[in-house]
């Protein structure tokens, strides 16, 4: 019977939780959700008073003490979660998930009955019939239990939809770090052995470029990298693609105006500059140059990338924008809607913005 109630709240079945942060219950202990909960609560005496059928403009003392009595059960059972959130997180989820009903249940209950010999003590409306106090802590009870019990439904079912949204942007994030164009490598490849004899230092240091683009791709999906050292990936990138292209390529960089400790994702402006090289500065007969511009507005980091473009339709590359696409995915998950990726397309010049709070990296 057991199991099948399990199946039936938790369709998934899941391992203990190792962390506190995969645990399915909100953090209650934070003022968002408890400002949240103080507002469902308020909405909730409110639907009440509206379900007794009486006028609303003579429920004003019923619907003041209504609303004490939910909001208290409200912050009791958030305190009380909140305390044992961590001690619950341990344990295997159908396990901490009946502790928790039986937590809110609880106490329910406790605050009904003190409610109704409060009640009874100044002899209000609603309280001075000792016989009703039974029905009265029942009824309370019973809401309760059907309200906890759709509540800690939507947690879970909001924090299986979190893991998935997350497994999907990890997959995207690994895509796009394992997107390294295989005639970009070979390109390199070839361009390191032409170099190996007549400027072995340059073939040296092309090496070590390639070595560190490719570390990059091998580390954990969504580091978080500060900016100059996510600066520094691009350089190696360029250098390498400086010499396939030779003057063609021309790159005006400024970031003084930009705090160099910014947290960005890691691969974040290397695949703009990627993309600005492949569908705009090789297709030009006569290359082009790359701007690239940080500042600092406000409490946010903007930083533009812009390149010019082929004049003539045909010449220019169908690229899928996939790494625009992740790039935005990347910026929406670390930093929400806060984060914003913008592009402005002419006939001439094709510019991409980034614009991110800026947090640093320690």
């Amino acid at each position: 019977m057991l199991e099948k109630i399990r199946h039936f709240l938790f369709p998934s079945k899941a391992a203990p939780f190792s962390r506190e942060t995969d645990f399915f219950l909100p953090n209650f202990c934070d003022l968002k959700t408890l400002f949240v909960l103080a507002i469902g609560a308020e909405l909730m005496a409110l639907i009440f008073i509206l379900a007794t059928g009486d006028v609303l403009l003579e429920s004003w003392d019923e619907l003041g003490l209504l609303s004490i009595f939910v909001q208290w059960i409200a912050f009791l059972s958030a305190a009380v979660l909140c305390l044992s959130r961590r001690i619950l997180a341990r344990f295997s989820l159908i396990f901490a998930a009946i502790t928790a009903y039986l937590f809110i249940i609880g106490i329910t209950a406790f605050v009904a009955f003190a409610a109704q010999m409060f009640l009874m003590r100044i002899d209000y409306q609603w309280g001075n019939n000792p016989d009703t106090m039974g029905q009265f802590v029942t009824r309370c009870v019973a809401i309760s239990a059907i309200v906890a019990f759709l509540a800690l439904r939507y947690f879970y079912v909001q924090q299986q939809w979190k893991q998935r949204i997350e497994l999907e942007s990890q997959a995207r994030v690994e895509a796009l770090q394992a997107r390294i164009r295989p005639h970009f490598l070979f390109n390199s490849m070839n361009i390191i052995a032409s170099l190996i004899r007549s400027q072995p230092l340059l073939a040296e240091q092309a090496v070590e470029d390639l070595s560190d683009l490719f570390r990059a791709t091998l580390k954990e999906t969504g580091s978080i990298i500060p900016l100059a050292q996510e600066w520094e990936l691009c350089r190696n990138y360029l250098r390498i693609e400086g010499l396939r292209l030779g003057e063609r390529l021309t790159i005006k960089e400024d970031f003084s105006q930009v705090p160099t400790d910014a947290a960005i994702p890691m691969l974040t402006l290397q695949p703009l500059m990627e993309n600005a090289i492949y569908h705009g500065i090789q297709l030009l007969e006569k290359g082009g140059t790359i701007f690239i511009r940080g500042e600092l507005q406000g409490n946010k980091i903007c930083i533009r990338v812009a390149n010019p473009v082929p004049t003539i339709s045909e010449k220019r590359a169908s690229g899928n924008k996939m790494a625009l696409v992740n790039i935005r995915h990347r910026l929406d998950l670390l930093f929400g809607s806060q984060a914003k990726l913008g592009l402005d397309v002419n006939s001439e010049r094709f510019e991409v913005s980034l614009v991110f709070p800026y947090l640093r990296k320690a």
